[in-house]
């Protein structure tokens, strides 16, 4: 891009100075040299922030200017390698360009121009080979407005780049959640059509079983269709709504003057006094209340205590009733038994007045012949097992025989 016509008289000084240097070139050290070195630099620096900063201006105001600065630096680069023309001669030819700050500076804005004009008429100085320069308020005046204007264009660059952010940010979330909804249609699908669904006699996927899970997944996505409308046609409700209040937010913006915020003042006032009158009103009903509620609680707990004495009373006389009809039936049970009793002494009576007592020694002769038959059985119970024994003696021998 092109440069400003500072630049030009920053060389033109620099190359007349440079001559002096070349002169005297042999007698500075080594130390001096650096040191104007580092000053060159630091100086060439400088106006190039400068040139940048008037570049800027320029194409900000007028950007036709620039044809103009650009055969100037053509000019001057010829100048330059030509320097052994004189300065009467160069200063006939820069006469040809324009380069004056009421030149350059002016734009539609001719208040913020006019001030620039005068400072830099006022406080220029004639260079050898170039215009009048820009002094150092004017510099500051253009520094400031350039500073505005990029750092409201970084504003503005970072409301874009959050909008966008958020933007991508959805969309992210959008693709993560088809991402999710495909892998999971892909799981069921795998799972109830090809891995569920498959026929081992057949070795294939009947048509119903895929008929029928298109048809259900189809259901699904219906229903899931129909909750998205609502909620959309929600969302677009809501969007209108708040955007009609925008709207009218922005006509009263426009409409509101200073007497209409002195009368929401007064207004505010009015019902601030309302509310504090309503307030104390409130406490005064909440002491009412509190006391109500005292009184409440303390017949509260005189009705709990005649409910759970009533309550006892009623449990016990259901305790009673219980213990009553146990008590009915157990006196059933023993008039049963007493019954029973009474029929079986009565023929304990009847056997006891027919019964009769035998004779002693008829009983004597008994048990004597009793004990004799014991005998004779216990005689004949060891003859058996006697001949018992020699029966299977014998058995043994006719086996051994035999054998």
């Amino acid at each position: 891009m092109a440069r400003m016509s500072v630049c030009y008289s920053s060389r033109s000084i620099i190359s007349h100075k440079g001559f002096n240097c070349m002169n005297d070139a042999e007698e500075m050290t080594d130390a001096d040299l650096i040191k104007a070195v580092n000053e060159l630099k630091q100086q060439i620096k400088i106006t190039n922030l400068e040139n940048d900063i008037l570049e800027r201006t320029i194409m900000r105001l007028d950007p036709s200017l620039m044809s103009n600065i650009q055969q100037a630096i053509e000019y001057a680069s010829k100048l330059a390698s030509s320097s052994t023309i004189g300065g009467s001669f160069m200063r006939s030819q820069t006469s040809r360009f324009d380069f004056s700050p009421s030149k350059i500076l002016s734009s539609p804005s001719r208040a913020s121009t006019r001030r620039v004009e005068s400072s830099a008429k006022i406080g220029g100085t004639t260079v050898f080979g170039a215009g009048t320069r820009i002094n150092v308020m004017a510099r500051l005046e253009l520094v400031s407005t350039e500073m505005e204007i990029l750092m409201q264009k970084l504003v503005n660059a970072r409301k874009k780049a959050s909008k966008q952010h958020a933007m991508l940010k959805a969309q992210l979330e959008e693709i993560e959640l088809r991402v999710a909804d495909i892998e999971k249609a892909s799981a069921a699908f795998n799972q109830e059509v090809i891995v569920d669904g498959w026929d081992k006699l057949a070795q294939r996927i009947p048509a119903e079983i895929w008929i029928r899970y298109m048809t259900e997944w189809m259901k699904i996505c219906d229903s899931q269709i129909g909750k998205l409308r609502l909620r959309t046609s929600t969302l677009n409700t809501q969007f209108a709504k708040f955007k009609g209040q925008i709207k009218i937010k922005a006509e009263l913006n426009d409409k509101l003057r200073p007497v209409d915020f002195d009368k929401i003042k007064i207004e505010n006032q009015e019902a601030v006094a309302t509310i504090e009158q309503k307030t104390k009103q409130l406490e005064e009903l909440k002491k009412m209340t509190g006391d109500a509620n005292l009184n409440l609680t303390v017949h509260k707990k005189a009705m709990w205590e005649q409910n759970s004495y009533l309550v006892k009373i009623v449990d016990t006389i259901k305790t009673k009733e219980r213990q009553t009809k146990a008590i009915d039936k157990e006196r059933e049970n023993i008039q049963v038994q007493a019954d029973a009793l009474a029929v079986r002494l009565t023929e304990v009576k009847k056997v006891r007045s027919t019964y009769e007592v035998p004779d002693v020694m008829e009983y004597v002769a008994v048990k004597a012949a009793l004990g004799d038959l014991q005998k004779g059985a216990k005689l004949l119970e060891n003859r058996l097992r006697i001949q018992h024994i020699a029966l299977t003696s014998l058995q043994s021998k006719l086996r051994f025989m035999k054998a």
